[in-house]
């Protein structure tokens, strides 16, 4: 699932809330390990300051309020469903997205190619 192979998953609302837990759970303890690794000595601070822009990158795109939200299939219209713990910053990304999305007519396209029967195999 966090390969680049995968473009959608679906999934019943509770499997797919528990998998979404278990990954952020997993990248905040990766995080707070790595910070505490990263401290520990001076060479390891040295290292830190090498490698920190690169992990802060990573962290911004792995953060969840970088999105704010996911598209929500399967109701009739657009639906973006936001973290319950939204910060500011992932409500306005979540408005953000929504209103992206509205503008390039996603609804209507996937409607479309469902209907077209245009899903393409599993590869």
């Amino acid at each position: 699932m966090l390969s680049d192979r995968v473009d959608v998953v679906v999934t019943d609302g509770f499997t797919g809330n528990v998998v979404l837990k278990l990954i952020e759970g997993t990248a905040l303890t990766l995080f707070r390990e790595i910070r505490e690794v990263l401290g520990a000595s001076l060479r390891a601070k040295l290292a830190g300051a090498l490698v920190g822009p690169s992990l802060r990158a990573l962290r911004h795109r792995l953060n969840p309020d970088t999105v704010g939200g996911a598209v929500l299939l399967g109701v009739a219209g657009l639906c973006v469903i936001g973290h319950g713990a939204s910060s500011p910053e992932a409500v306005e990304n979540g408005l953000a997205l929504a209103w992206r999305c509205a503008r390039a007519g996603v609804v209507a396209d996937v409607t479309a190619r469902l209907s077209a029967d245009e899903v393409p195999e599993q590869a």
